[in-house]
Protein backbone atom coordinates (compact mmCIF):
# COMPACT_ATOMS: atom_id res chain seq x y z
CA UNK A 1 0.00 0.00 0.00
CA UNK A 2 0.97 3.60 -0.51
CA UNK A 3 2.44 5.59 2.38
CA UNK A 4 -0.05 8.48 2.43
CA UNK A 5 1.81 10.82 4.86
CA UNK A 6 5.03 10.07 2.99
CA UNK A 7 3.45 11.11 -0.30
CA UNK A 8 1.29 14.14 0.62
CA UNK A 9 2.32 17.16 2.69
CA UNK A 10 -1.10 17.29 4.44
CA UNK A 11 -1.47 16.26 8.08
CA UNK A 12 -4.48 15.63 10.33
CA UNK A 13 -7.00 17.03 10.68
CA UNK A 14 -6.62 18.14 7.04
CA UNK A 15 -5.33 14.85 5.63
CA UNK A 16 -8.56 13.69 4.00
CA UNK A 17 -7.54 10.40 2.35
CA UNK A 18 -7.47 7.22 4.45
CA UNK A 19 -6.36 4.55 1.98
CA UNK A 20 -5.25 4.15 -1.60
CA UNK A 21 -7.19 1.24 -3.11
CA UNK A 22 -5.86 1.36 -6.68
CA UNK A 23 -3.08 3.40 -8.21
CA UNK A 24 -1.75 3.62 -11.73
CA UNK A 25 0.39 6.80 -11.78
CA UNK A 26 -0.58 9.15 -14.57
CA UNK A 27 -3.71 7.13 -15.37
CA UNK A 28 -6.02 6.60 -12.40
CA UNK A 29 -6.18 6.62 -8.61
CA UNK A 30 -8.90 5.23 -6.36
CA UNK A 31 -8.83 6.20 -2.68
CA UNK A 32 -11.09 5.79 0.31
CA UNK A 33 -12.23 8.05 3.14
CA UNK A 34 -14.39 6.99 6.08
CA UNK A 35 -16.28 10.01 7.37
CA UNK A 36 -16.11 9.42 11.12
CA UNK A 37 -18.66 10.95 13.46
CA UNK A 38 -15.84 12.76 15.27
CA UNK A 39 -14.50 14.61 12.22
CA UNK A 40 -13.72 18.21 13.30
CA UNK A 41 -15.57 19.66 10.28
CA UNK A 42 -18.85 18.01 11.33
CA UNK A 43 -19.07 19.61 14.75
CA UNK A 44 -20.21 23.05 13.64
CA UNK A 45 -21.63 22.37 10.17
CA UNK A 46 -25.43 22.08 10.41
CA UNK A 47 -25.45 21.26 14.16
CA UNK A 48 -28.80 19.41 14.17
CA UNK A 49 -27.83 17.29 11.14
CA UNK A 50 -24.08 16.83 10.70
CA UNK A 51 -23.10 16.94 7.03
CA UNK A 52 -19.69 16.91 5.40
CA UNK A 53 -19.13 20.33 3.79
CA UNK A 54 -19.14 19.91 0.01
CA UNK A 55 -15.93 21.89 -0.36
CA UNK A 56 -14.16 19.10 1.55
CA UNK A 57 -15.31 16.58 -1.07
CA UNK A 58 -13.45 18.69 -3.62
CA UNK A 59 -10.38 18.79 -1.36
CA UNK A 60 -10.52 14.99 -1.01
CA UNK A 61 -10.51 14.65 -4.78
CA UNK A 62 -7.61 17.13 -5.06
CA UNK A 63 -5.60 15.19 -2.46
CA UNK A 64 -6.34 11.97 -4.33
CA UNK A 65 -5.02 13.66 -7.49
CA UNK A 66 -1.67 14.03 -5.72
CA UNK A 67 -1.25 10.27 -6.14
CA UNK A 68 -1.37 10.58 -9.93
CA UNK A 69 2.25 11.70 -9.57
CA UNK A 70 4.65 8.78 -9.85
CA UNK A 71 6.84 10.05 -7.01
CA UNK A 72 6.13 11.58 -3.64
CA UNK A 73 5.52 15.30 -3.59
CA UNK A 74 8.61 15.48 -1.32
CA UNK A 75 7.25 18.26 0.86
CA UNK A 76 5.90 20.28 -2.05
CA UNK A 77 2.25 21.08 -2.02
CA UNK A 78 -0.34 20.43 -4.69
CA UNK A 79 -2.77 23.33 -4.84
CA UNK A 80 -6.36 23.30 -5.95
CA UNK A 81 -6.24 25.98 -8.63
CA UNK A 82 -9.72 25.75 -10.10
CA UNK A 83 -13.05 23.96 -10.03
CA UNK A 84 -15.22 23.28 -13.05
CA UNK A 85 -18.55 21.54 -13.39
CA UNK A 86 -18.84 20.52 -9.73
CA UNK A 87 -22.04 18.63 -9.02
CA UNK A 88 -23.25 17.46 -5.62
CA UNK A 89 -25.97 14.82 -5.81
CA UNK A 90 -26.37 13.70 -2.19
CA UNK A 91 -25.25 14.71 1.30
CA UNK A 92 -22.36 12.91 2.98
CA UNK A 93 -23.13 11.86 6.53
CA UNK A 94 -21.10 10.53 9.45
CA UNK A 95 -20.37 6.85 8.88
CA UNK A 96 -20.29 7.13 5.07
CA UNK A 97 -17.37 5.38 3.38
CA UNK A 98 -16.39 7.36 0.29
CA UNK A 99 -14.72 5.98 -2.80
CA UNK A 100 -12.71 8.75 -4.48
CA UNK A 101 -11.68 8.19 -8.10
CA UNK A 102 -9.51 10.59 -10.09
CA UNK A 103 -8.06 10.48 -13.60
CA UNK A 104 -6.20 13.11 -15.62
CA UNK A 105 -7.90 15.00 -18.43
CA UNK A 106 -4.93 17.06 -19.60
CA UNK A 107 -2.03 19.28 -18.64
CA UNK A 108 -0.92 22.73 -19.73
CA UNK A 109 0.98 25.70 -18.32
CA UNK A 110 2.02 23.87 -15.16
CA UNK A 111 -1.57 22.89 -14.41
CA UNK A 112 -3.14 19.45 -14.49
CA UNK A 113 -6.85 19.05 -15.14
CA UNK A 114 -8.40 16.01 -13.48
CA UNK A 115 -11.85 14.48 -13.39
CA UNK A 116 -12.95 13.18 -10.02
CA UNK A 117 -15.94 11.40 -8.61
CA UNK A 118 -16.89 10.53 -5.05
CA UNK A 119 -19.31 7.69 -4.48
CA UNK A 120 -20.85 6.08 -1.41
CA UNK A 121 -22.25 2.56 -1.65
CA UNK A 122 -22.41 2.85 -5.43
CA UNK A 123 -24.26 6.19 -5.54
CA UNK A 124 -22.45 9.24 -6.83
CA UNK A 125 -22.32 12.06 -4.30
CA UNK A 126 -19.96 14.42 -6.14
CA UNK A 127 -18.36 14.83 -9.57
CA UNK A 128 -16.08 17.64 -10.71
CA UNK A 129 -13.26 18.65 -12.98
CA UNK A 130 -10.43 20.21 -11.00
CA UNK A 131 -7.34 22.17 -11.91
CA UNK A 132 -4.38 21.34 -9.67
CA UNK A 133 -0.90 22.82 -9.61
CA UNK A 134 2.20 21.47 -7.91
CA UNK A 135 4.37 24.06 -6.17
Amino acid sequence: MTDIPGHLPHRPPFLLVDRILEREPGVRVVAEKLVAAGEPCLRGHVPDRPLLPEVLLLEMLAQTAGFLEADSLHGRAMFLAGIQDARFQAPVLPGDRLRLEVSPEGAFGGLMKVRGTATCEGREVCAASLMVKRS
